[in-house]
């Protein structure tokens, strides 16, 4: 039994090995470089305007009809033919969006004088071979010529995007749901659910490490995803964080409804964002929640000033002519007008806060928990992959 084990092992062990080697190789580049830009210059050629512009342009090109164009400037492809070159770059790069592969690679290989404008499947009938040819015989050869490389470059970028613009290409999909988002944020309810169940005395912590387990399964199968064994150690601990939470908000039961109604509030943010109009965040959420952190801050300024008069009356009312002294001199400080002893009135209060709390410590003192929660919108480089990167040697080369 034990060497059978010891053999699954060392299998289970090959296997990752073998399967990290082939990723490994799949994502390398004849060049060794990763596309992490749609312009990369080996060669020193291209200024900084030239090369911003021109990521600008297949940026916008990308965005606008989805299509991937890559520039990329060698000094030479090493006895590789450009052709070889290109096409080992372009599948190793994945050009183009997966299923439709819209990519265009345009390879200069300066020392070797040669250029290559490499096609994807998918735009194979908007750049032509014939296309493609005459934009290397008309506008990039004749520009290399007279060492004028950056209007070469520049003209051909013009022309691609001018052909892709009038194709006929699929739309460009909207941002989908990450299957991992999705799997956190079901995680985080079903948590959240339990942690009150158990709160309530509804929920024996058995039933709930198999619901937790359940779950964890379930939630991991449907949503998938490239990196689905990630929620086999994330789910569980999603949903301890969000039961504890929950749990323990559930004895405050004010609190509990406000942090629900909080949550709710900015689900509801978000689904007006998404489906009907875009959401200034910082008026909506940022500005209720600051005005509700001024409101508690006042709230415990007042249970503390109420428990000081119980305590003492004349205490408080030493107190409240401090607090007056410190409003009267801020304002003074401030030399603003009346802007001045608005300002000053916030300081006040501040200060009265520490004022008053010393009163009530024998009675009682107030506190206040602040939380705060932030929103992010992921965006993919312009520089990745479109998991594209079929090319069937479609295009055309020239030299100079």
């Amino acid at each position: 039994m034990v060497v059978i084990l010891r053999q699954s092992v060392v299998g289970l062990v090959a296997l990752l090995l073998v399967g990290l080697l082939s990723l490994a190789q799949a994502d390398t580049s004849p060049i060794g470089v990763a596309l992490d830009q749609r312009v990369i210059d080996l060669t020193n050629t291209l200024d900084a305007g030239t090369t911003a512009g021109l990521k600008q342009q297949l940026t916008a090109v990308e965005q606008r009809k989805g299509a991937q164009i890559a520039v990329l400037l060698v000094p030479t492809t090493g006895g590789t033919s450009i052709e070889d070159y290109a096409n080992q770059l372009f599948r190793a790069w994945k050009l183009g969006r997966k299923d439709v592969n819209d990519g265009i690679l345009l390879v200069v290989a300066k020392d070797d004088r040669k250029v290559r404008i490499e096609v994807g499947y998918g735009l194979e009938g908007t750049v032509t071979d014939l296309l493609a040819h005459r934009i290397i015989e008309e506008h990039i050869t004749p520009a290399f010529r007279q060492g004028d490389y950056t209007g070469g470059v520049q003209q051909a970028v013009n022309d691609l995007i001018v052909l892709v613009d009038g194709g006929d290409l699929p739309k460009v999909a909207g941002p989908g749901l990450n299957p991992q988002a999705v799997a956190v944020l079901l995680a985080f309810i079903f948590g959240g659910v339990g942690g009150v169940l158990m709160a309530a005395g509804k929920l024996r912590w058995r039933k709930a490490l198999i619901a937790t387990v359940v779950l964890t399964l379930l939630v991991t199968f449907f949503t998938g995803g490239r990196e689905w064994w990630a929620n086999l150690f994330i789910l569980p601990m999603t949903l301890l964080i969000a039961g504890a939470t929950f749990g323990a908000l559930w004895t405050a039961r004010t609190v509990f409804y406000g942090v629900v109604g909080l949550l709710a509030y900015i689900v509801g943010l978000l689904v007006v964002d998404h489906w009907y109009v875009d959401v200034d965040f910082i008026h909506w959420l940022a500005l209720p929640l600051g005005a509700l952190a001024v409101i508690g801050a006042y709230w415990v300024l007042w249970m503390v000033m109420r428990s000081a008069w119980r305590t003492s009356r004349a205490g408080f009312t030493v107190r409240l002519c401090a607090a007056a002294a410190v409003y009267v001199a801020a304002g003074l400080i401030a030399d603003a007008g009346r802007d001045g002893w608005l300002v000053a009135f916030p300081i006040a209060s501040f200060v009265a806060l520490f004022i008053f709390a010393k009163t009530a410590t024998g009675a009682g003192s107030g506190s206040s928990d602040e939380s705060s929660s932030s929103s992010s919108d992921s965006s993919s480089s312009s520089g990745s992959s479109g998991g594209g990167g079929s090319s069937g040697g479609g295009g055309a080369s020239g030299s100079w």
